[in-house]
């Protein structure tokens, strides 16, 4: 009887293990997904009606095209929203990967 319990006791202490171990993988892949990812450049276009900046990066050039939407905050000098964004900007987008889109989180416009 002794080697039952010991037994249960291990399948007890793996499983509170796991779920441990589970649960902070889904904190930390969470605190992540929701500070998103920054991409400093210069604005390339502006489509307000579409609700899309695309971006490109000065050393590299790198570009990505980012869906801004009514969760998307805007920060820096007369910036409150997409309209007030222009061509030729220096922004830092702050964005999630949600499905196949870049979802600009905040824009920050340089100074």
């Amino acid at each position: 009887m002794g080697a039952k319990r010991s037994l249960s006791a291990h399948r007890w202490l793996f499983m509170a293990v796991g779920f441990f171990v589970v649960g902070w993988v889904l904190l930390v892949s969470s605190s992540l997904a929701q500070s998103g990812t920054e991409f400093p450049g210069t604005v390339v276009m502006v489509d307000q009606a579409a609700g899309k900046l695309a971006v490109k990066k000065e050393a590299g050039g790198t570009r990505f095209t980012f869906v801004v939407n009514d969760k998307t905050q805007f920060e820096g000098p007369g910036l409150k929203s997409l309209k007030d964004i222009k061509k030729g900007d220096n922004v830092t987008v702050n964005y999630q990967v949600t499905g196949s889109q870049y979802v600009a989180v905040k824009v920050t416009k340089g100074k």
